[in-house]
């Protein structure tokens, strides 16, 4: 330890570097007191992840040393239903990291406040677009994962399995895998409908790649067309042909491809990156590729927001806007894989070497589009609940997919 006098001069001098530095950042200083931000986020419950995306966060407390950072940690599948709940009541946390769906439900019930002033001066890119609502911005990106087909490259190569370009390519190398390479599933995909949010998003991928976009070009909703038609029957013959491994949960999929029990899936880039992390089978064993689709996919966009509920949101605000400055944007690039940012900062050729995965996820998110429906976006969760029931039926009772989604476009006509 150093001796005291010394001890204390470089002490001071810490401090006033800290001070030095807090100030050069526009609108980031020090609280006059201790303040506490708790910040909700599914992903820190994430392996690996999610302790990587808390450290690059956490740099914030050396630029501001009164501010602690809080995380709430709620898993996906409650995460929903706890904010909505808790905002309600007038309580929750003062950030909230969502899904853009639910972000759009938390705007429209008047539970965000504006943070535009944490984004003067920065050159966001597109990935913030829906931030904006009624020209006020709700919501900053926090991640957009993109989705592609991953594969694990050992067992296609023992296989001799070609890479898929369309989805009767997927069942035939899927087989292929699982033939050569005993316990090995052919394909992980999401196929129930207790896991409605997932399903639904993923699905979208699906819809789009047949060129589906449920609306006509008047925004009236279309559901039972020729493209959606094709998307509900291709994924019934995938479905039908058992290369899915029916009634397994998406974190059990993952788990089994991670363990290199898996051959296939269309995964977003922040599932792949979970996939990647610290399990058996390594980062660069595993291969990434375009949709087996003819058109462009979809992503997940994640957003913050600053609750109003929150005591702190001028702290916060104060947070958000040093996570748009470069080094904050930086750190958080190192933690979230090939997810686009809030501003343009690039995958490094390091990171892509290391991860042979993350260019296709780099690629794909230049014409990806989103999970929710343009003009229907807080009641997309509804709609897609109806023609989710109706794929639902599709591969569980054999139904005719035109048939089933005739009825689903009855009901939502009724409803909407």
């Amino acid at each position: 330890m150093l001796k005291t006098p010394y001890r204390r001069q470089f002490l001071a001098t810490a401090a006033v570097l800290a001070v030095a530095f807090a100030s050069a950042v526009p609108g980031v200083g020090h609280a006059q007191s201790k303040v506490t931000i708790k910040i909700a986020n599914s992903q820190w419950l994430d392996a690996l992840r999610g302790k990587n995306l808390w450290a690059a966060i956490a740099k914030y407390q050396e630029v501001a040393p009164n501010v602690s950072l809080e995380q709430v940690a709620i898993p996906s599948a409650e995460f929903a239903d706890k904010l909505t709940t808790e905002m309600g009541a007038g309580q929750g946390p003062d950030i909230a990291i969502m899904q853009e769906g639910l972000f759009f439900a938390m705007a429209d019930a008047g539970f965000l406040v504006d943070i535009g002033k944490a984004t003067e001066g920065v050159k966001l890119n597109k990935t913030n677009d829906n931030g904006m609502i009624d020209g006020k911005r709700y919501g900053i990106a926090w991640q957009r994962a993109a989705y592609a087909l991953i594969y694990n490259k050992p067992v296609l190569d023992a296989a001799g399995a070609n890479v898929p370009t369309t989805v009767d390519e997927l069942i035939a190398s899927a087989k292929a895998a699982s033939a050569k390479t005993p316990g090995v599933i052919g394909f992980g995909a999401r196929h129930q409908i207790n896991d409605l949010s997932g399903w639904y998003m993923d699905f979208q991928s699906w819809a789009y790649g047949y060129g589906v976009n449920w609306t006509d070009k008047n925004g009236k909703l279309t559901i039972n067309t020729p493209e959606a038609v094709a998307a509900v029957t291709a994924f019934k013959e995938t479905y039908a042909s058992g290369i899915i491994p029916v009634g397994d949960s998406m974190p059990t999929q993952r788990t089994r491809f991670k363990e290199k029990h898996v051959a296939f899936s269309i995964d977003n880039s922040g599932g792949t990156l979970n996939i990647a992390s610290g399990g058996a089978l390594a980062s660069k064993d595993i291969g990434g590729a375009a949709m087996p689709f003819k058109n462009p996919g979809a992503h997940q966009q994640i957003f913050l927001g600053v609750s109003k509920h929150s005591k702190v949101q001028a702290e916060s605000i104060k947070f958000l806007t040093w996570l748009m400055t470069e080094p904050a944007q930086k750190a958080l690039r190192e933690a979230s894989g090939p997810d686009a940012l809030a501003t343009d900062v690039p995958v490094s050729e390091a990171y892509s070497a290391a991860n042979p995965w993350a260019p296709a996820f780099v690629k794909l998110a230049e014409t990806s589009r989103s999970t929710l429906i343009p003009g229907h976006e807080v009641e997309t969760m509804q709609i897609m609940r109806f023609v989710m029931q109706a794929v639902e039926k599709v591969i569980l009772s054999n139904a005719d997919p035109k048939t089933a989604l005739a009825e689903a476009q009855a009901t939502i006509d009724k409803q909407f």
